[in-house]
């Protein structure tokens, strides 16, 4: 039987990945990463090609006819990717493979809390501002951004299984049910239904003596019978509208790959390649989707709104409740969220890692000095279809407490700017600055640089240099004339977790740096932010960055 086996580029161990692919734990296909594929007992093998994402693999030597062998390398990419056997006179097979990070950094469940806070956090910040637009109901008009689309694919098997768990044991509806009969078939009907059965319909006599009926009839009958029986049923509202939800994702995803396929047009090669892969796997998870809306739960009930209401089902029911938490990811990645930042896949972590650090800090600056001060309407532009456009490029959001958090803002020369702070050599963008405004002229405030860093262990190391160069860089101009550093503090935000010993002084870099006795001390270090971090985990983070900066720790 022709199979196809995986396995590292110096490893001994192999799994197969085609048919009946062999599970394999997270991580155990790692960016940056060397692995091998190997085709057995396959006719022609020489003729045989492998293509990941539509892109053939490095095609090696093998010393037997019936085998072939590919070198693959994932480089830095993460996630669920696509790939296709293609071998002599049979159609072309697909399989699904998923890589992971290093499992120090994040792992593909990671890359997925990541997008769906970095989602959650714009849905949460767009309703404190004073923008009034739909934008959960998701926009057809325009061609949805990759990293949405990467969320959404990600989300797709575990809607399968889910789906399959409520088909296999639905909730039903017992009820009563009335059928009406005639007389000489309803041999099992009750005195009160009898009874019921006489206020409406025609009434017959009986003629034959002596009478059959209970002497409290007088002879009288009716001649159709209604009969009450209890009945299960799958029309429940919870079915109506699950089954709404998947068929409006279905149509929706179907939408995509039209819009996807219109885009092709474009001159770029690349955008067109790109488009066209998208194009085939929306196309693919739109039938799939579409399957699962056609089970038999779904199709029994009736219409509704795409929309769950949080009833006891959805509450108490195991599968049922994974079915709603589903949907609110979902909608997330269909609404009218744009921007830049989405325009990248995945693979392109270190990007989607600034912009979710920024978001994750403006709400815990909410939570921590309260929404009330919160001015976050630069962050956000409302087109005129409904969508809405994070303006990720350069922002600055007001946090209350007279701080003030800023996404990608640039320094020019201090001697350019009109404030007179800036940069003495040339134009700098830290990814994050907080600032919070001094109180008289002659004080300079204070100002913390925080730079997202996607590294781990020695890359922190040479990721040190942006931070000492902001802190010694950025400067003001004084009356005097001469210049003075503007930098309180400058850290480093990165998903590493550090082992720490008691004395900073005895922790090996790059453990030093997180040292809360060294980040005091010297206002200069790192902190640890990780998707999944719960939100009051930030807001500690915060805090904690304020006090070392401002010199108020304990």
């Amino acid at each position: 039987m022709t199979t196809l086996f995986m396995r590292k580029d110096k490893g001994e161990v192999a799994w197969r990945v085609w048919p009946d692919p062999e599970p394999v734990s997270p991580g155990t296909i790692q960016e940056t990463g060397n692995y091998l594929f190997e085709l057995f007992d396959a006719e022609n093998a020489a003729s045989a090609d492998l293509l990941i994402d539509d892109v053939p693999l490095e095609a090696l030597r093998s010393a037997s006819p019936d085998k072939a062998r590919w070198r693959w390398s994932p480089s830095f990419h993460a996630g669920t990717v696509e790939a296709e056997l293609r071998l002599c006179g049979r159609s072309p097979l697909r399989f699904e493979i998923v890589t992971d990070p290093d499992l120090r950094k994040l792992t593909r469940d990671d890359f997925d809390a990541m997008l769906r806070e970095i989602l959650g956090d714009s849905f949460a910040l767009f309703a404190l501002s004073g923008f009034r637009k739909g934008v959960a109901r998701g926009d057809s008009s325009r061609t949805p951004p990759i990293a949405r689309l990467e969320f959404l694919r990600s989300r797709i098997c575990e809607l399968e299984a889910v789906v399959a768990g409520i088909v296999r044991s639905p909730r039903r509806l017992l009820g009563m049910e009335e059928t009406v009969l005639p007389y000489h078939r309803a041999a099992r009907a009750t005195g009160p239904e009898i009874i019921r059965s006489f206020r409406s319909g025609r009434i017959a006599q009986e003629t034959q003596a002596p009478g059959r009926l209970p002497a409290s009839l007088k002879g009288f009958l009716p001649q159709q019978i209604r009969i009450r029986q209890r009945c299960s049923s799958l029309d429940l509202p919870e079915h109506r509208q699950i089954g709404a939800c998947l068929r409006a994702w279905s149509s929706w995803l179907a939408a995509m790959a039209e819009q996807l396929d219109r885009s092709q047009r474009d001159e770029d090669p690349e955008i067109s390649l790109g488009a066209n892969v998208w194009s085939s796997r929306c196309k693919r998870l739109s039938r799939r989707v579409g399957q699962l809306a056609s089970e038999t739960p779904f199709v029994e009930a009736g219409d509704a709104s795409p929309r769950l209401l949080l009833s006891s089902i959805f509450r108490n029911d195991p599968a049922y409740r994974r079915f709603y938490r589903l949907w609110q990811d979902i909608n997330l990645g269909i609404a009218s969220i744009f921007g830049e930042f989405l325009n990248l896949p995945l693979a392109r972590t270190f990007d989607l890692y600034e912009l979710w650090c920024f978001l994750r800090l403006v709400r815990a600056a909410a939570e921590a000095f309260g929404q009330e001060q919160l001015d976050i309407q630069d962050l956000f532009i409302a087109d005129a279809n409904g969508g809405m456009t994070l303006a990720a490029g350069s922002a600055t959001v007001d946090v209350g407490a007279g701080w003030k958090l800023c996404f990608q803002k640039q320094y020019r020369e201090f001697w350019s700017e009109p404030d007179g702070r800036g940069s003495y050599s040339r134009t700098m963008t830290p990814d994050i600055v907080a600032a919070s405004e001094p109180c008289t002229a002659e004080e300079s405030g204070r100002m913390i640089v925080l730079d997202a860093k996607y590294r781990i262990e020695s890359g922190l190391n040479d990721a040190l240099t942006s931070i000492h160069t902001y802190r010694d860089a950025l400067v003001r101009e004084v009356a005097s004339g001469k210049t003075e550093g503007i930098v309180t503090a400058a850290y480093l935000l990165t998903p590493y977790l550090p082992a720490l010993n008691a004395d900073y002084r005895d922790t090996p870099m790059p453990g030093r740096l997180f040292h809360p006795l060294y980040r005091a001390g010297f206002q200069f270090g790192a902190v640890t932010l990780r998707p999944g971090m719960t939100l009051a985990q930030f807001v500690d983070v915060l805090k904690i960055i304020v006090e070392d900066a401002v010199g108020n720790r304990s």
